[in-house]
């Protein structure tokens, strides 16, 4: 989840390595819990104060609970993913916090992976007997490989240049080059042209997220000319959308492990063993940083409240500003490529929310109201195209600090709606967490497109472009 906050552990695996041969992880018998929690009590501080086991002999991080979803004033309740053999001492917290009543909404975790893990094979095989030969084969409602996100954007430039180009914003720790496209009318583009932006894959477990990037690329192309929504938007908007920025992270939860939420970028501290950091607690403003507020509100773990100093930690902010190559490219290419953002979205997943600055400080933004206002019609139109609700409302007023996160660089730059979206799923029946299945891709694909939609309309009803 986009703000999974204070000491969050990585269960990731049961044992973490880093080495090539590293095994799949292996979560047979990790449960997912849901339980209420009154919000002003200290009962998440209780279980997040249980972290991994270091074995300098092996290089291994043992750890025994990983927090999926925290309590918001929205959504009073936790999601917990559970070791089997913490499992007693984790209902004996819960008695002690008063929290009798337990939903288990996943028995198993891995058996969930193990039917994702088969779908994607069979999906596979089926898209190697039909060759990708145009950008509108291009099959939006499955998960792809970032070799066939990068193609399918090169097939699309390459067939519609006179629409999409295909922008390099970034190399990855292992390499990787990290892609986007530009999207514009017909015709040469001016740089003066306010644009919007969509980045997703931040986290790499997040599937959804990347997913519905690539589907609004398809979208917005195809219906340009068709939908005149879509075509009043891109017409005063450039869109720039990049929808893997952390392909390491993501190829490594596709082939070793499905719950891996990091980049993978080698630490140099004394946790050498454990890799990587979370990229969204990198960025440089107030990186590490919360004000005197929030330290009184929520404690501080081995770091700063929304971040953590220890590279095991699943919310590690890294070694300093922009240690991560993903996010160092990031700004340099906001900063220096994209002349007057007007709307930047961030995709995550899960719970649906639109969530506006300040993360690191629970004081509002000078245009809070503006944002919240857009935030507001961006929801009723999502409700008005699938009947789905989505909250809105700042980090902090609606959750908990987080610092070095990008919606506050982005808020510190001067752009002025922007939103860390967390997407599908929230309180509905299922269970499938950050292992929503594909058939729900063009539905919150849909809700996204609604919301820009939306935000775009009312930036130009405020007059800003």
């Amino acid at each position: 989840m986009w703000l999974l906050y204070l000491a969050i552990f990585w269960t990731g695996a049961t044992w973490c390595h880093v080495n090539a041969a590293e095994k799949q992880a292996d979560y047979s018998g990790y449960t997912l819990y849901r339980f209420k929690v009154d919000t002003s009590s200290n009962s998440m501080e209780k279980l997040e104060s249980y972290d991994m086991e270091l074995d300098t002999t092996t290089q291994t991080a043992r750890l025994l609970i990983d927090i999926w979803a925290e309590p918001s004033k929205q959504n009073p309740h936790a999601d917990v993913l559970v070791a089997p053999e913490f499992l007693t001492k984790f209902r004996s917290l819960l008695t002690s916090a008063e929290i009798s009543t337990l939903k288990v909404l996943e028995g198993d975790i891995q058996s969930q992976i193990n039917a994702e893990r088969r779908a994607m094979i069979h999906n596979a095989i089926r898209r190697r007997k039909r060759a990708l030969k145009t950008w509108s084969d291009f099959d939006a409602n499955v998960y792809h490989s970032y070799e066939e996100m990068t193609e399918f954007m090169r097939l699309l430039s390459e067939q519609k240049p006179d629409m999409v180009e295909m922008i390099k914003v970034a190399t990855s720790s292992e390499g990787r080059s990290i892609y986007g496209v530009k999207i514009h009318p017909p015709g040469p583009s001016t740089p003066e042209k306010p644009s919007i932006i969509v980045d997703a894959g931040v986290h790499a477990r997040e599937w959804i997220a990347p997913a519905v990037a690539l589907f609004m690329i398809k979208k917005i192309v195809h219906e340009y000319g068709i939908n005149p929504q879509v075509t009043a938007n891109l017409q005063k908007f450039d869109w720039y959308i990049m929808p893997q920025v952390n392909p390491d992270g993501y190829e490594y939860s596709r082939t070793n492990d499905r719950l891996w939420r990091k980049t993978r970028s080698k630490n140099v501290t004394v946790n050498r063993w454990c890799v990587g950091a979370d990229a969204n607690r990198n960025w440089g403003y107030r990186w590490g940083t919360v004000t005197q507020k929030n330290l009184e509100r929520k404690k501080v773990f081995l770091g700063e409240a929304g971040a953590n100093r220890t590279p095991c930690s699943n919310i590690y902010m890294g070694s300093h500003p922009y240690s991560e190559p993903e996010i160092r490219g990031l700004k340099e290419y906001f900063t220096w490529q994209i002349t007057n953002p007007m709307v930047y979205i961030s995709l995550h997943s899960y719970g649906q929310l639109l969530l506006s600055p300040w993360g690191y400080t629970n004081e509002r933004t000078e245009n809070y109201q503006d944002q919240q206002n857009a935030a507001k019609e961006a929801a009723q139109a999502i409700k008005n195209t699938t009947g789905v609700s989505y909250s809105y409302g700042t980090i902090s007023e609606m959750m908990y600090p987080a610092s070095g996160t990008s919606i506050d660089f982005m808020q510190h730059r001067g752009v002025p709606y922007i939103y860390g979206v967390e997407l599908r799923p929230t309180d509905n029946p299922n269970s499938f967490a950050f292992n929503l299945p594909p058939m729900f891709i063009k539905a919150t694909g849909d809700e996204m497109m609604a919301a820009l939609n939306a935000i775009g309309t009312h930036a130009v009803k405020m007059k800003r472009l």
